[in-house]
């Protein structure tokens, strides 16, 4: 029986979608505790810093050519780059840019439902992924969680 698994992207929607909809009935904003103008600095700061990440570790995939949707068996295993920085910097990206909404939509709730996509992903996604590294690329994948960090 082959099992369904969301992907990161769906559970990102999720956690978004609940973050908002908690928002929504019991308002928490981050304006009762900075000022309006300092929340939306700071949320289109993350969104670039999540969106430049992203772009750049989409980039070593295509230089690659090695497949970057989750669960398939990479070809190489990239470490340099953003890579160097984090073994997971698309799931970092998707993190940060949730983060960065929260400041935008000056929802506190969204700060707290990125923490929980953070956790999914550690927990779900990325684990599943590094047994599928492990198994790929053995020592050289030893060897580069030895040195790099799994999110910074």
């Amino acid at each position: 029986m082959n099992k369904t698994k969301l992907t990161p992207t769906v559970i990102f929607i999720i956690t978004f979608i609940l973050g908002m909809l908690i928002s929504w009935l019991n308002p928490w904003n981050m304006t009762d505790y900075l000022s309006k103008e300092l929340i939306r600095i700071i949320g289109v700061i993350i969104l670039l810093i999540s969106l430049l990440l992203n772009a750049i570790a989409y980039r070593g995939f295509k230089k690659y050519l090695t497949p970057h949707a989750p669960f398939l068996t990479p070809t190489v295993l990239l470490q340099s780059g953003v890579f160097a920085l984090s073994r997971n910097p698309v799931y970092l990206a998707l993190v940060l840019s949730e983060l960065g909404l929260a400041f935008i939509f000056d929802a506190f709730w969204l700060v707290i439902s990125s923490g929980l996509l953070l956790l999914i992903l550690d927990r779900k996604i990325i684990s599943e992924e590094e047994r599928i590294l492990q198994a790929t690329f053995k020592t050289d994948y030893t060897a580069y969680k030895n040195k790099t960090r799994r999110w910074i």
